[in-house]
């Protein structure tokens, strides 16, 4: 006839991949019936074939097309199927790479993926010191996930080109490719092992300088202009630094005057942050010569942040003032003694090369003329933050009693910044202040022992201090046995209750002593030509933090002195800036001068016209008021002539 009717079929039973047909834009899983198909006409469908959800390679497809009657699954020609002894139907098999036996429908697969692996996958960063085993080159190691289908130089038969790193310093936006000494490290020329890893070494030695960076994996393939992923796979950023640059000291210890006071700060500055997590890496001890005072550095108050160390004595702890001022102390910051595995190191792990040794003097201050300045605290007292100011005079009382002192020498006394912790403890900054130099103002008990030991003599106020120092330890070393206020409240009335003394419990640290002036300004004072490299000093160590970040980029000495002769620059032209500021305003103010005398001269001129024009104006009115005086005078005379002529007739 005319027309006829057909059946559309693919014959893949089995579909071990999961292949996903659709003809004409509907699914193709069974057949398709197509009736009233016309003779000698063409007919065009669509077919398309998509890949499961794992593989990229299936066996070849048959399609099948037989007329509907010799087809058992046709609706309407079931039955005569089995008439038909052979098929007229007509198979075309589907594939598009190989032919024959080997012929497969493949589809293309995404460049292969890579994988970090080793120390880099498992610290997510990395360090190059010089600690570093190799110094010259930094050892990477991927993963294969592949490995099970082909080897990365393998896959360089298909559509695989390399496996690179790339790597940029950190802000950088190129990626540069990294190099095994004087070849791309390529991972497809290396030897993966039969689990998937490849080892290489990326050449830093004369390659890289030293910095942070970032590094990547990535894998390219052919270009074939589809998504991104087809022709190229990137791994995770990772972040390292090479840094092989010892840190040094930076100038001298601060202050930069050679005599400083007990229980000063000093300060050495580096030249880049170090490594100040608690407990510190580095040793550190001061000898203070011809005593028997030795310090380490856990009987210091230290701290360690960006790039300072500093340090001082704690005159708290029992030191004897009067025996160690005028001293020379030296002092060691690093590693200290043979068997110390301490040591000063910067932020990424490199070592101070030798250690920081000075020495300066404790100032021979007069005592009598200095103060002192120290936190007081008084326990079991009950307090708020809108009541503490009110409590000063209570807290004066027992600060007298304690030392004994009259009331005549409460001036002596001055207390500040108190504060209310937990509703009963007080806080204050006491100033102990010199004995009056005319006599009086003060005077110690002498049934007292301690003015047994001194007689007569007036206490200066580090004895004082010491004094209340030793109270306090008497204090606590009975009472911080006990398990509540109440009990060491009852503890301190009994333990006090013999030299009559108030019963309190209190203490005392962080004292400061306090020169004269005159004792300022002879021994504690930096010399004028250092007083510009002091303050510098000062300042760079104020604007170096270092906060968490370890990964810092390390200056080099030649970058150092580059920055500092930048700054002197900036400075030289900040000055003529200001120079030059103050010249132009000299100068304006000079013109505004000017112009101010120039417009009070023509003021003045223009209000001597007018006092010219009013004095003409006022002759004028004058000489006109004279003519008609004149006028009616010369009238008046008239008349009365007339007048006497007329009598007279």
């Amino acid at each position: 006839g005319e027309e006829s009717q057909f059946v559309l079929y693919a014959r893949h039973r089995d579909n071990e991949g999961s292949l996903r047909l659709i003809l004409d834009g509907a699914p193709f899983g069974g057949s398709r019936e197509f009736t009233n198909v016309l003779k000698n006409t063409s007919y065009k469908k669509s077919l398309i074939v998509q890949r499961g959800p794992r593989m990229f390679r299936y066996p070849p497809l048959d399609l099948v097309m037989e007329s509907a009657c010799e087809d058992a699954s046709s609706q309407i020609n079931d039955l005569t199927a089995s008439v038909f002894n052979e098929t007229k139907s007509v198979s075309q098999k589907l594939y598009n790479r190989g032919v024959g036996d080997s012929a497969v429908i493949e589809f293309v697969q995404p460049c292969p993926k890579v994988e970090w692996a080793g120390e880099l996958k498992r610290d997510r960063n990395f360090v190059v010191n010089s600690n570093s085993d190799n110094k010259d080159n930094l050892l990477v190691t991927v993963f294969n996930p592949n490995h099970g289908e082909a080897s990365f130089q393998n896959m360089t038969k298909y559509r695989l080109k390399k496996v690179l790193l790339s790597y940029r310093k950190v802000g950088d936006l190129h990626w540069s490719i990294a190099r095994s000494n004087t070849m791309e490290l390529d991972f497809t020329g290396a030897e993966e092992s039969s689990y998937g890893y490849t080892s290489m070494k990326w050449k830093l030695a004369n390659f890289v300088s030293e910095g942070t960076y970032e590094i990547k994996i990535e894998t390219k393939c052919d270009q074939l202009g589809g998504p991104p992923d087809i022709d190229m796979f990137g791994t995770s950023i990772i972040s390292g630094v090479i840094d092989l640059t010892l840190p040094e000291q930076y100038g001298q210890a601060l202050p930069l005057h050679d005599t400083v006071l007990l229980g000063e700060e000093l300060v050495v500055v580096f030249t880049e942050p170090l490594r100040c997590e608690k407990p510190f890496t580095f040793d550190l001890q001061i000898i203070i010569e011809g005593t028997n005072y030795r310090f380490d550095r856990e009987e210091l108050q230290v701290v360690c942040e960006g790039r300072k160390v500093g340090f001082q004595i704690d005159p708290t702890v029992g030191i004897d003032v009067e025996q160690v001022i005028g001293k020379t102390f030296t002092v060691e910051i690093g590693k200290v003694g043979v068997d110390s595995l301490s040591n000063i190191f910067d932020a990424n792990g490199n070592s101070i090369e030798n250690n920081v040794k000075f020495s300066k003097t404790l100032a021979n201050i007069n005592l009598d003329e200095a103060s002192s300045l120290f936190k007081f605290t008084l326990e079991d007292i009950e307090c708020s933050d809108d009541t503490v100011g009110a409590l000063a005079d209570e807290v004066k009382d027992k600060i007298m009693k304690l030392l004994e002192l009259d009331t005549s020498d409460t001036s002596r006394i001055v207390l500040s910044s108190m504060i209310c912790e937990n509703g009963d403890t007080v806080i204050t900054t006491t100033t102990l202040l010199p004995p009056s130099t005319d006599g009086g103002g003060r005077s110690l008990r002498t049934t007292s022992s301690s003015s047994a030991a001194v007689g007569t003599e007036r206490l200066h106020s580090i004895n004082l201090f010491t004094k209340l120092r030793d109270l306090s330890q008497e204090q606590h070393q009975g009472g911080s046995r006990l398990s509540n206020p109440k009990e060491r409240k009852m503890f301190a009335d009994k333990d006090n209750k013999s030299d009559s003394k108030v019963g309190f419990l209190f203490n005392v640290k962080d004292l400061k002593i306090i020169a004269s002036a005159s004792d300022t300004k002879t021994m504690l004072t930096t010399a004028s030509t250092l007083l510009d490299q002091e303050e510098e000093l000062y300042k760079l160590v104020s604007s170096s933090k270092s906060g968490r970040h370890s990964m810092e980029v390390i200056m080099k000495k030649t970058d150092r002195r580059a920055i500092l002769d930048e700054i002197e620059m900036h400075e030289d032209a900040m000055i003529e800036e200001f120079h030059t500021h103050l010249q132009l305003e000299m100068k304006m103010q000079d013109e505004a001068g000017h112009q101010r005398e120039e417009a009070g001269r023509q003021h003045d001129e223009e209000m001597m016209r007018e006092m010219k024009m009013h004095e003409e104006e006022m002759l004028r009115e004058m000489k006109l008021l004279h003519v008609e005086l004149l006028v009616v005078t010369l009238a008046c005379i008239g008349i009365s002539i007339g007048a006497l002529l007329y009598l007279k007739k």
